[in-house]
C-alpha cells in the first residue's frame, strides 16, 4: 500500500517558524518576569519621588561635595529619590539621627563599630574616606607638643570621638587627665584660650590658621598606629530591611556623585560657595579642602567607597585591646557591612523560575547556539582590546611616574622598580629585582616601627611613613612612602605596591628650621625654649629615678662696659667665645644655653654630691676671668652664678629657676665674680 503523507513546508521554513515561535514563548515569558521582578513605582510608570534624608557631621564644606553632586546632576532624582542635607548642629550625633528614624542616612566615622557594639543596628554602606584626617591642634605658645602635653588641659571635642580617646589610651593617658566640652564647629574658642586644644580635620582648619599666619601643631592618631577609615555613609538595619531597593539606589547615585566631585573639583567649588556655603568659606579654603580629601580618598588606589573586612576587624581588635569595647559576643560585627543583596520573594519561588528557565535553555540552546557563539566571540575580543588598552595605559603611568613605584611580594621580595627608582637610587632593575627592600635600609628603626607597618598592610590598611634609605653609593635619602596590599582576583594578598617620594631636601629644610627655632642665632646653644623643655624631662627623670640635678645661672660682670666701648661687633664675638667656655666646662649629657642678652643657663645631671656642682662653677669662674682678645684688644669680664639643686630647693621649675635666679642677684650685688647656692 502507498503511504501518503500531508504537504509539508521546506526544512529551511520549518526551522524559522520554530525559531519565531520560540522567540514568542521567550518574549512573553520574559514579560512575565519582568511583571514579576520591577518595582511597583516604576510599572505604574509614577513619578513621585522618594523623599530621603541624610544627616551629615559637619556644616557644609567640599568634605560632602560627593552628595552636592549627586543632587546636581540628577544622579538621585534618577535613581526616584529627592535627598535632603542637613548640616550638623552643636552636641548632634549622627548615629543618634538615622537610629531614631530622624534620618534614613548619616556620614559618620570609626566609631560607628561602637555604636555596633553597644547592640545598635547601624550598617556601614561606604568608606569614603580610606584615612581618617581627624587630629587634636594647639597653638604653639601652649607648648602642647605631643600627647602627654594635654594633660590637665581643657580639650573640645566633637560627639563620640573614638580615635581621639583611642589615642589617649595608646599613649597611656588617663580619662580624667583631661577635660573635654563640646564642640562649637569654629576655633574661636580656641583662639580666644577658653581651651588649650580642639579637634579638628587636617583637611579644614590649618587652612584658616595657615591664613592668619598662626603657628600651631597638630597631633595625629595615625602616628600612634591609629589609622582608621574615615567619614563612612551609614545606615540602620531597619531601613535595609524596609526599602532595599532604595538604600541599593541612593548608595550608587551617592558613590557615582563622589567620582563626578573628585573629577569636576572646581565645577564643585563653584556649587558650594553658589549653594551650601553656610558658613561663608572662601574659594581658596575650598580648593585647599579639596586637594586633601583627594589624598585621603585615595581614587586613584582604592575604589571610591571599598571597605575592608579585615581593616574593620583590625579597627575592633585595636578598640578591643585599648579597652574602649569590653569583651563581648564575636557575632557583633555579622551584618555590619553592607551587603547589597536583599531577596524580594520567597525561595521557593525563585526555585520555580530557576527551573522554568532551566527548561527554556535547554530548548533553545540548539536553536541558537551558533549565533550566541558568535557574539560572546566577539565580545570577548572587543574586551580583549579594552583590557589591553588599559593595560598600555597602566603601564605607560608606572614607567613615567614621577615617583619611584616599587612592586614586592608578601614577604618584601621585589618583583618590579619603575625607571624613577633607578634614577633616584642609581640601582639597576637587574640589581634589585629578587632582593629583599632591607637593601635599601639606611638606619635600623625601631621593631615597632616595622610591626606596625606589617599590620597595618597586612590587615588591609594603607600605610603612610617616612624611610631614611640608601642609595647604590651609600648615600642617604630621606622618602616618604605609600604602601598598600595588593589582593587577586580570588580575594587572596600576594604582593605590596609602595609609592614613594622623595623629600631629603624638605626633611633638611625643616631640620634646619626646626633648630633654628629652638637654637640661639648667635651663639649656636638651645634657647630660653628648648631648656626649659629639657628641665621638665630632667625634673621628670629624676622624680623617676630618685636622682638629683642643678640650675646655674650665669651673668656676665661688665658686659656693657665692653659692648659701649668696643662695639657691638666685639660683644658678640664675646658672647660667641663666652659660650664655648661654658660648653667647655660640662659633660655631653649636661646643657648649657643662652637665655637672653648676656645671661647663661647651665642644667647638670644626675649629681650625686655638692662636690661636683662647686668643681664645674670653680671651672666656669676660672675661664671666664681668663683675658678675652677682641679685634687685637684684651678684654676681662667675669661671671655671677646663682645654683639651686633638685629635690633640696623645690620640686618644680618655677621653683627652682627663681631659687637659682635670686641666688644668682645676691652673688650680683655683692663682690661679683663668684657664685652662691639657694640654700
Amino acid at each position: 500500500m502507498e503511504r501518503r503523507f500531508p504537504n509539508v513546508s521546506r526544512p529551511a521554513k520549518s526551522f524559522s517558524s520554530f525559531r519565531n515561535v520560540l522567540r514568542g514563548c521567550l518574549a512573553s515569558l520574559a514579560a512575565f518576569f519582568l511583571y514579576l521582578l520591577l518595582p511597583a513605582p516604576l510599572l505604574a510608570g509614577t513619578t513621585v519621588l522618594t523623599p530621603v534624608i541624610l544627616q551629615l557631621k559637619w556644616k557644609h564644606q567640599f568634605q560632602f561635595a560627593g552628595y552636592y553632586a549627586a543632587i546636581e546632576k540628577g544622579y538621585y532624582r534618577d535613581a526616584g529619590l529627592m535627598v535632603t542635607l542637613r548640616e550638623a548642629v552643636q552636641g548632634a550625633d549622627p548615629t543618634e539621627a538615622v537610629l531614631s528614624g530622624d534620618a534614613q542616612f548619616g556620614v559618620g566615622g570609626s566609631s560607628l563599630v561602637l555604636v555596633r557594639a553597644e547592640g545598635k543596628p547601624v550598617v556601614a554602606l561606604a568608606a569614603i574616606l580610606q584615612h581618617s584626617p581627624v587630629g587634636i591642634l594647639s597653638l604653639s605658645g601652649s607648648n602642647i607638643r605631643n600627647i602627654h602635653d594635654l594633660a590637665g588641659k581643657r580639650i573640645m571635642l566633637e560627639p563620640k570621638p573614638a580615635e581621639i580617646m583611642a589615642l589617649l589610651k595608646a599613649e597611656g593617658v588617663a580619662d580624667d587627665a583631661v577635660s573635654t566640652v563640646p564642640h562649637e564647629l569654629s576655633l574661636d574658642k580656641l583662639l580666644n584660650g577658653e581651651v588649650d586644644a580642639v579637634s579638628v580635620y587636617s583637611t579644614t582648619e590649618p587652612y584658616q590658621l595657615d591664613k592668619r599666619k598662626i603657628a600651631y601643631n597638630i597631633i595625629s592618631p595615625e602616628r600612634s598606629g591609629i589609622d582608621f577609615y574615615g567619614d563612612t555613609l551609614f545606615t540602620s538595619q531597619d531601613v535595609i530591611q524596609k526599602q532595599p531597593d532604595m538604600v541599593r539606589q541612593f548608595r550608587a547615585a551617592s558613590l557615582r556623585g563622589w567620582k563626578y566631585a573628585l573629577e569636576h573639583q572646581d565645577e564643585m567649588i563653584d556649587l558650594i560657595l553658589k549653594r551650601y556655603n553656610s558658613t561663608h568659606l572662601t574659594r581658596g579654603q575650598l580648593a585647599y579642602e579639596a586637594v586633601e580629601i583627594d589624598k585621603l580618598i585615595r581614587p586613584d588606589l582604592v575604589e571610591i567607597g571599598y571597605m575592608n573586612p579585615g581593616r574593620w576587624q583590625h579597627i575592633v581588635d585595636t578598640y578591643s585591646k585599648l579597652g574602649i569595647i569590653p569583651p563581648s559576643k564575636p557575632s557583633f560585627m555579622k551584618g555590619f557591612l553592607y551587603s547589597g543583596e536583599q531577596p524580594r520573594f520567597p525561595g521557593w519561588l525563585y526555585g520555580a523560575l530557576a527551573g522554568a528557565l532551566a527548561v527554556i535553555v535547554a530548548v533553545s540552546t540548539i536553536a541558537i547556539r551558533f549565533h550566541y557563539l558568535n557574539v560572546a566571540l566577539k565580545d570577548l575580543m572587543q574586551l580583549r582590546d579594552k583590557a589591553e588598552e588599559k593595560l598600555r595605559k597602566l603601564s605607560a603611568a608606572i614607567t613615567q611616574s614621577p615617583v619611584s613605584i616599587v612592586i614586592t611580594d608578601t614577604s618584601g621580595v621585589i618583583e618590579y622598580v619603575n625607571p624613577k627608582f633607578c634614577e633616584l637610587t642609581g640601582y639597576a632593575a637587574e640589581e634589585v629585582v629578587g632582593q629583599n627592600s632591607r637593601i635599601l635600609r639606611g638606619s635600623i628603626q625601631s621593631p615597632e616601627f616595622y610591626g606596625n607597618l606589617w599590620r597595618t598592610i597586612f590587615s588591609g590598611g594603607l600605610w603612610r611613613g617616612e624611610f631614611l634609605n640608601k642609595k647604590k653609593n651609600d648615600e642617604l635619602f630621606w622618602e616618604h612612602a605609600t604602601i598598600a596590599p595588593i589582593w587577586n582576583a580570588q580575594g587572596e594578598l600576594n604582593n605590596f605596591i609602595a609609592i614613594k617620594e622623595d623629600i631629603t631636601e624638605r626633611k633638611m629644610l625643616q631640620e634646619k628650621l626646626d633648630h633654628m627655632a629652638h637654637h640661639d642665632e648667635l651663639t649656636g646653644l638651645p634657647n630660653r625654649a628648648l631648656f626649659f623643655d629639657r628641665i621638665w624631662q630632667a625634673l621628670a627623670h629624676a622624680k623617676r629615678n630618685d636622682t638629683g640635678f642643678a640650675l646655674m645661672f650665669v651673668d656676665l660682670d661688665g658686659f656693657k662696659g665692653i659692648n659701649d666701648t668696643y662695639g657691638h661687633d666685639s660683644g658678640d664675638l664675646l658672647l660667641q667665645e663666652t659660650a664655648q667656655r661654658l660648653a667647655g666646662c660640662i659633660r655631653d649629657s649636661d646643657t648649657v644655653a643662652r637665655m637672653g642678652g648676656d645671661e647663661f643657663a647651665v642644667m647638670l645631671l644626675d649629681v650625686g654630691t655638692p662636690g661636683h656642682i662647686h668643681q664645674v662653677a670653680d671651672k666656669m669662674l676660672a675661664l671666664l676671668s681668663a683675658p678675652f682678645l677682641l679685634k687685637g684688644a684684651e678684654c676681662h669680664v667675669g661671671a655671677s652664678i646663682g645654683i639651686s639643686v633638685f629635690p633640696q630647693d623645690g620640686d618644680a621649675v618655677d621653683t627652682l629657676m627663681n631659687m637659682a635666679d635670686m641666688a644668682m642677684y645676691r652673688v650680683k650685688q655683692g663682690a661679683k665674680n663668684n657664685y652662691a647656692f639657694a640654700s
